[in-house]
């Protein structure tokens, strides 16, 4: 699958035990962005047209062309932001084409990125926590424990759960929503816990 090829990770400079997985972050994204939901009419097209272009650059290796497309991206996405204030997809798919921009980025401003990522999914939630399947919550959750904490940046485990946890009660069956959350519960050292919720996401996914 298309998150396959995201391998790249952001090394935050002096804190080499707290990296951030862009690959993980990739695999929200495609698996739940394109899960598409009912939009409304007026911005489909543009939502489609900026999407497609996004998943196409974001198969490519680092460049300078792969960067100025992204940062056209970054600008046509917020003209749909701003003539549809009151829809949670464009905030989502604005705050995916910042964290792929961040996988090229130098570690300062890719936490620069991170950050405004983290801004428009709170935005989004706001709006809708159930906009594409909960993607937003998912990301939110995998952005809280994949950062580091104070002072470099806003990682909260306490954080991460309560969000992956309001992910699985929009999408219980959502192959990320339990990916993530059993991801998590491996790192805080809960084994057996977190074998059901692999468990639940192999079902899913058997399934399709």
């Amino acid at each position: 699958m298309l998150f396959n090829k995201y391998i790249s990770k952001l090394e935050l400079s002096g804190f080499d035990d707290y990296t951030l997985s862009m690959k993980k972050l990739i695999f929200v994204v495609f698996l739940l962005l394109f899960a598409r939901g009912a939009l409304a009419d007026s911005m489909q097209e543009s939502v489609s047209k900026i999407e497609a272009t996004w998943a196409d650059t974001s198969e490519t290796e680092a460049s300078s062309d792969r960067k100025n497309i992204f940062l056209q991206l970054a600008e046509d996405i917020t003209s749909v932001v701003r003539d549809f204030p009151s829809q949670a997809e464009p905030l989502i798919l604005k705050s995916a084409i910042l964290l792929t921009m961040a996988e090229d980025a130098s570690s300062f401003v890719a936490l620069g990125l991170v950050k405004q990522a983290k801004e428009l999914l709170a935005k989004a939630i706001d709006i809708n926590p159930e906009a594409r399947d909960g993607s937003a919550l998912v990301t939110m959750g995998v952005l809280y424990y994949k950062v580091p904490g104070w002072p470099v940046a806003f990682g909260d485990d306490n954080e991460a759960e309560t969000y992956l946890l309001k992910a699985l009660q929009v999408n219980p069956d959502g192959v990320a929503s339990n990916y993530f959350y059993a991801e998590f519960l491996l790192e805080q050292g809960k084994n057996e816990q977190a074998l059901s919720y692999l468990r639940n996401k192999h079902e899913t996914t058997s399934r399709y």
